[in-house]
């Protein structure tokens, strides 16, 4: 935050967190750079709106094909190419990006915004920031494609706060225009975060408040897969229940898991004991 308290910056440098989702996804062509754009994204609004809490971020394309972006409070983080489908999404086009997280007061915050085609996933964010959340911000984001999918990812969010004056905001607008674009800083004088945010915030006084570690990862785990399975029709249960070991993978992190029917029954009446008291 700058030393008048007229801006904060928050920046993120997301490469690797962005390859572990892609190489989980097997995304290597604009669908993968667009997801890793919207994983940056989804770090940098859970940041500036909600660091305590996940954020979720979702890209729909005209035809129903979907990107999603979970932000976790740890620092991990996940990316999913049209969950529960093997139809392919577009890059290009129109899109609608949606931002979900839960409020302190326990309810459900959903922000809805169209995204032309054409228009970047700077722009969106930065007209998402400033219709559903009030925010007026400056934000850049960017993924550029390497032999992982992503060479290198990352982006910044500049936002305006209250005890900003005319004056300096002027100078922090002629400062960003100057700016190099985001994927040059990346690659160029700002490769981290550090270096990003001095060299956004210039000659502009200011002191580091916080960091945060960011990794890939992901929320499944045997317990979930198990109870996921159970709320499915009876039959299906009983079926399953009566076969072979059930192979599972996880959207998300493609980790696999093996059910055993008898691991499945225990389970099951675990979960009924402990209802039952």
């Amino acid at each position: 935050m700058t030393m008048d308290g007229a801006f904060r910056v928050i920046a993120a440098v997301t490469t690797d967190t962005v390859r572990g989702a892609l190489a989980a996804q097997g995304l290597i062509d604009d669908v993968g750079l667009r997801l890793g754009e919207l994983m940056t994204g989804a770090v940098l609004l859970r940041e500036t709106t909600q660091p305590a809490r996940r954020v979720q971020v979702s890209l729909r394309d005209r035809h129903g094909g979907t990107l999603v972006a979970d932000a976790l409070p740890d620092g991990a983080n996940r990316g999913i190419a049209n969950p529960g489908s093997d139809e392919p999404v577009e890059a290009a086009g129109d899109h609608l990006l949606k931002v979900h997280y839960t409020l302190p007061n326990g309810a459900l915050h959903q922000g809805v915004i169209g995204v032309p085609d054409g228009e970047d996933m700077s722009a969106a964010l930065m007209r998402y920031l400033h219709q559903s959340e009030q925010i007026l911000s400056m934000t850049g984001v960017a993924a550029l494609p390497g032999p992982d999918g992503v060479r290198v990812a990352g982006g910044y969010v500049i936002q305006l706060l209250p005890e900003a004056t005319r004056e300096v905001i002027d100078v922090m607008t002629d400062h960003v225009g100057t700016l190099e674009p985001i994927a040059h800083l990346l690659e160029g004088r700002a490769p981290t975060p550090e270096l990003l945010i001095a060299t956004i915030m210039g000659d502009l006084e200011h002191q580091e408040l916080a960091r945060s570690p960011l990794h890939f990862g992901c929320t499944c785990s045997e317990a979930r897969v198990m109870g996921s399975i159970l709320t499915l029709p009876e039959d299906e249960i009983a079926s399953i229940l009566a076969g072979d070991p059930l192979e599972v993978r996880c959207d998300a992190c493609g980790r696999g898991y093996v059910v055993e029917p008898e691991d499945l029954r225990d389970f099951r009446a675990m979960r009924a004991g402990g209802a039952r008291a």
